[in-house]
């Protein structure tokens, strides 16, 4: 029975996953590519079937643009990935193509005869192109493991319009370019003059074609192409026609769904998606819609998945592991999205009330986030240029640098997604305004001032943290559900700003109570150890790259400041430290379920399924990443400004810094941990550039600060 058990355990490691379920029936997949949710709950016919089961609206995230070559070879690989021109090229095998026989090309291109009934004509092209990216994506992973486990496959119908459009095959394809069954050609069209390119799906072919794919496939895809047709038409259409044929089609959809469901057993489960988004969507429109309808699916809850721990959001790579999860099968490592699963009650009003919010932040966050870091360039350089030519009293400086430190806790409690752009400027700038009157009347003293602004900041995000991240999840600072980068913990600005906050509090906390160092000492060692266990925990931050930035921020500012000298015993506790908190970030992160984990527990499992080359492959990703935000970020900006201001006023003025070191300790030692943790942040984050700079922003600008005061009194 043991050795059984450890068959078991490390098949599933192998795999990169485990199943979560028994194998519960077949998989009927229905999509209705360029449909918004708002016009798909608006109609009579299709909107209450948003209310038979758990409904989300899903990124639709691919390794280039949101349309339909990408995103079928995307839900395919269950990665983020590349589709080419020729994915839509998709036939029946008997079809013809420029006067060949599709069977007769296939072989021409693979060297092979084909099995499946319906087959991509050049599948060969997408694992190239895929294969040039800096991270592991395999084209036809779903469709080949779903065959490797003696699983059939079938897709039904096309979006043909002027020429072939297919790609939804790509979904289900394996990685030969075959789907085992279906029917791809145009005998599931009828011609209707006064339809969008004279065609449209015939109900009375599609129906008996489904019928008769049903008992002998485990996952169908009907492509319901009349909706993609619509769209690409719709320049041609009044407005008033284009609401008429749209009625019309989604009612045609709605019926053809409940004669399907009634054909279906008990077991099965219905998934009916819009992953490709409306032509010229933007921002929030960007998202598209899945609706999930099983035995075990309550009606009118909201769809989740571990890769966005967020209700109401799912991920365009959730949807491979999600197929997979249904029939009982397990889910390959190099699937990064996660199983559906439904939770809450509500209805599709909060999704739309959701996409709202999530639209408004993507608008807002560029112009904000721009004009944000325009004026820390501006400001910063500004205080510094003042302390060589003293065009002013550095006094005048002190506000608008204050305001600075205050901006990212600011924006995390104000409610600007509820706001329009104008208003969200008109917001933040009256509440710095606010702000940083009430920090300077706080004390005449800088560094009480630091510590306000540095402890305030921290424990705002750290109880949000603890919290699920409520602000954090609709601040400028936090997530972007549209691009997909992060969905929950702690986001790489809100990162650099914790880590650099709560070292610009406890070392001023320090500076201001000499007599007590010793205590602070230790409760500061003890909070900024807590902070490293709460970015690295799979609950809480979720940040692997965030944890060693603290780890080496904390560990270089704690032994400055207790005066620890080099060697091997501060070495060897120093080691020890590290080894310890690593060893707890790793079992938290093993101690959570497949479905759940974090980045770094997904990488963990690869590790496990596909040895080193998947950490060469994560190092790969972020160094790429990296070095295209360098160049095309605002953010970069700012950290060169920073790390300039920092080397000048370490030689110029002379002697302004080393008045500031010898009077300030244990401020220079928090600055010291706060350098080391910025370079840190650049060299482990995928956006490394962006924690950098956030982070670096609670040095620069206290010891600007600083220098500012030291100029001062010394000319009076």
């Amino acid at each position: 029975m043991k050795r059984i058990s450890l068959a078991l355990f490390l098949l599933a490691l192998l795999l990169g996953s485990k199943a979560t379920c028994l194998a519960a029936g077949k998989v009927v997949i229905v999509s209705l590519d360029r449909t918004s949710l708002s016009r798909a709950a608006a109609d009579p016919e299709l909107g209450p079937w948003l209310e038979r089961g758990a409904v989300g609206l899903m990124n639709t995230g691919t390794a280039a643009r949101p349309t339909a070559e990408h995103i079928y070879t995307t839900l395919g690989a269950g990665s983020r990935a590349l589709g080419t021109e020729y994915t839509r090229l998709v036939f029946n095998r008997d079809e013809e193509f420029a006067g060949y026989p599709a069977a007769l090309l296939y072989r021409r291109h693979q060297g092979r005869e084909p099995d499946g009934k319906v087959i991509m004509l050049v599948p060969a092209a997408a694992g190239r192109i895929n294969g040039a990216l800096r991270y592991p994506v395999l084209p036809g992973l779903l469709g080949g493991t779903l065959h490797s486990f003696g699983r059939l496959t079938a897709v039904l119908g096309n979006s043909d319009g002027q020429g072939y459009y297919r790609e939804a095959a790509a979904m289900l394809a394996d990685q030969a370019g075959q789907v085992a069954l279906g029917n791809v050609s145009k005998s599931v069209l009828q011609k209707d003059a006064l339809f969008p390119y004279g065609v449209r799906l015939d109900p009375e072919a599609m129906l008996p074609e489904f019928a008769a794919l049903l008992p002998q496939a485990d996952v169908i895809l009907v492509n319901w192409g009349d909706t993609a047709r619509l769209d690409e038409y719709r320049p041609f259409l009044s407005a008033a026609t284009e609401d008429a044929l749209r009625g019309e089609i989604l009612a045609a959809a709605a019926c053809f769904l409940e004669s399907a469901l009634t054909l279906m057993d008990r077991e099965d489960v219905l998934l009916l998606l819009s992953p490709v988004p409306p032509a010229g969507e933007s921002g929030g429109g960007l998202l598209g819609w899945a609706v999930l309808i099983g035995p075990d699916v309550p009606p009118g809850s909201f769809l989740t998945s571990g890769t966005t721990r967020r209700t109401g959001v799912v991920a365009l790579t959730d949807v491979a592991p999600t197929v997979l999860d249904r029939l009982g099968l397990p889910w390959p490592g190099a699937m990064i999205g996660r199983p559906f699963a439904a939770t809450g009650a509500g209805g599709v009003e909060h999704l739309l009330v959701i996409q709202t919010k999530v639209d408004r932040l993507f608008r807002l966050r560029p112009p904000l986030l721009k004009t944000y870091v325009f004026f820390q360039i501006v400001i910063v350089l500004g205080a510094v240029l003042n302390l060589f030519a003293r065009f002013a009293r550095p006094v005048y400086f002190e506000a608008p640098l204050y305001g600075l430190l205050l901006f990212p806790v600011l924006v995390l409690y104000l409610p600007l997604h509820a706001v329009s752009l104008a208003g969200a400027f008109v917001i933040t700038a009256a509440a710095l305004v606010v702000a940083v009157a009430l920090l300077l009347l706080v004390s005449g003293d800088a560094t009480a001032r630091f510590a306000v602004a540095g402890i305030v900041t921290a424990l705002s995000l750290v109880v949000d943290l603890l919290r699920d991240a409520p602000l954090i999840k609709v601040s400028v600072l936090g997530y972007d559900v549209v691009s997909g980068a992060r969905y929950y913990g702690l986001g790489n600005e809100y990162m650099g700003v914790l880590v650099g906050s709560a070292l610009l509090g406890t070392a001023s906390l320090l500076q201001l109570y000499p007599r007590h160092r010793c205590r602070l000492l230790s409760l500061a060692a003890f909070f900024l150890a807590a902070l490293v266990l709460l970015l690295v925990a799979p609950q809480g931050g979720a940040n692997f790259g965030g944890t060693v930035t603290a780890a080496v921020a904390f560990l270089v500012a704690l032994s400055v400041s207790a005066q620890l000298r080099p060697g091997w015993q501060s070495g060897t506790a120093v080691t020890a430290i590290i080894l310890v908190l690593t060893a707890i970030g790793l079992f938290l992160n093993t101690r959570v379920p497949a479905g759940a984990q974090s980045h770094l527990g997904r990488m963990l499992s690869m590790l496990g399924s596909e040895g080193w080359q998947a950490l060469v492959d994560v190092v790969s990703r972020k160094a790429a990443m990296n070095a295209r935000l360098f160049r095309y970020s605002q953010w970069s900006k700012a950290f060169l400004v920073f790390l300039a201001t920092l080397a000048v006023l370490f030689y110029r003025p002379r002697g302004v810094l080393a008045r500031v070191r010898a009077g300030f300790p244990m401020l220079s030692a928090g600055f010291l941990g706060i350098i080391a943790g910025s370079i840190t942040a650049f060299l482990f984050n995928d956006s490394g550039v962006v924690a950098a700079a956030t982070t670096l922003l609670y040095a620069a600008v206290p010891v600007i600060l600083l220098c500012g005061q030291a100029a001062e009194a010394k000319n009076n």
